[in-house]
């Protein structure tokens, strides 16, 4: 349509050009594409090549017809006389090809047709680009529909999880409810536990006061038979004495008349050798026969070491022993029982020659040395400054030696 410029297409678009023409004189020179910096400034009207350089522009440019539309804001389609090719140019609604086909072609002229035949194949390549829209719209409003399928899976999802988190509450309620009856039941344990406790306490009160009254009838027996005093001085003397006392004090107990097939004889003390003396281990030490020797720890340990530390104690104990163990003429299994309570004693290295023990059960220490005393046979012999731990080893059959004997051994060496 606009390739042949005259007369014609000059009367045609005059103002589409005057327009295009006000809105290029508004921009800078650098915002004027290349193509329209000759007609840009020109004053109008404009030599033909320029003019259709003009009328190329508002055909490319979307910009520029907006542009003119501002600097022409009458511009009106559907209004009619000489302007109405103008309007239809910048505003261009549909069927604006033909209708300017239609006003060409009033003016008469090969330029009119000529321009119609260009504004048919505009208006055909206009119908192409429709469909394409048509098409793209089409697939747009597929990608709309999957999308809105996708919110309503993501909707019915978020339904389901909120529905779930108003069920936790209850849940939890229930959960808490069994734990705080699990936890009253344990305290009714517990306090029947406590009660147990209280009434072996108790128990064990009333016995010891009775082994008291006990003692004293027996000290006031040994008086009255005329008993002596030639104890005083004699720190053994005087734990022999206590020794006889406090098993006088305890009820007879009649032992069964026959013995067990493993059964043997006790070892006992060469004459002159005191139980709580370095003697005692030197004379352990040379015998050729072996045996079980069981340690009460932390009662040697405190003979051994000046303070209170667990820990030193234990370590010197431990150390006194395996050097017995290693000089021992005889075969000596060792075994050294401690209170271990609240101590963390796992990660220390034990020489391979000691067995270490460590007890937390009721009874400690002095009730696993009974224990294991009672379930050996052979030489046994068990050191202890305690009197009721050396009363149960002798009562089972073991020599018994104090803890002194130990501690002097062990500062000699």
């Amino acid at each position: 349509m606009l390739g042949a410029v005259d007369q014609t297409a000059d009367r045609l678009f005059r103002r589409a050009l005057e327009a295009a023409a006000k809105a290029l004189r508004d921009l800078d020179a650098d915002q004027v594409p290349a193509d329209l910096r000759r007609v840009a400034g020109r004053p109008l009207p404009l030599p033909p090549p320029l003019a259709l350089s003009l009328l190329k522009g508002i055909d490319r440019y979307d910009w520029l017809r907006q542009k003119a539309l501002v600097a022409w804001p009458e511009a009106d389609a559907k209004g009619v006389g000489p302007d109405q090719a103008s309007a239809l140019l910048l505003l261009r609604p549909p069927g604006w090809v033909a209708r300017v086909i239609g006003l060409a072609a009033g003016l008469g002229g090969e330029e009119a047709r000529g321009a119609g035949a260009d504004l048919a194949q505009r208006l055909e390549a206009a119908l192409a680009e429709a469909e394409e829209w048509k098409r793209r719209a089409r697939s747009d409003k597929e990608q709309c529909q999957r999308e809105l399928r996708d919110a309503q899976d993501l909707l019915v999802a978020e339904r389901t999880a909120r529905k779930a988190l108003q069920a936790a509450p209850a849940r939890a309620e229930a959960a808490r409810d069994a734990e705080l009856e699990r936890l009253a039941s344990d305290l009714s344990a517990q306090a029947a536990e406590r009660d147990a406790a209280r009434a072996e306490a108790r128990r064990l009160k009333e016995a010891l006061a009775e082994e008291r009254r006990r003692r004293a009838a027996a000290e006031a027996e040994l008086t009255e038979a005329g008993g002596s005093a030639s104890w005083a001085g004699d720190p053994l003397s005087m734990a022999v004495h206590l020794d006889w006392s406090a098993a006088m004090a305890r009820p007879r107990v009649v032992a069964a008349a026959a013995t067990g097939p493993g059964d043997e004889p006790g070892l006992r003390l060469p004459e002159g050798v005191r139980p709580d003396q370095k003697g005692a281990i030197d004379w352990l030490v040379q015998r050729s026969e072996g045996g079980t020797l069981v340690v009460d720890g932390y009662n040697a340990a405190f003979k051994m070491v000046p303070s209170r530390d667990p820990a030193a104690g234990r370590a010197r104990v431990v150390m006194v022993l395996d050097r017995l163990r290693r000089v021992a003429r005889g075969p000596w299994r060792v075994v050294a029982v401690f209170d271990s309570r609240d101590e963390v004693c796992a990660d220390e290295a034990l020489p391979a020659t000691i067995e270490v023990r460590f007890t937390t059960g009721e009874g400690g220490a002095d009730r696993e040395i009974a224990a294991l005393v009672a379930s050996l046979t052979g030489p046994r012999v068990v050191l202890s400054s305690d009197r009721e731990v050396r009363e149960t080893a002798g009562e089972a059959g073991a020599l018994t030696l104090w803890s002194e004997a130990l501690a002097e051994w062990s500062k000699r060496r």
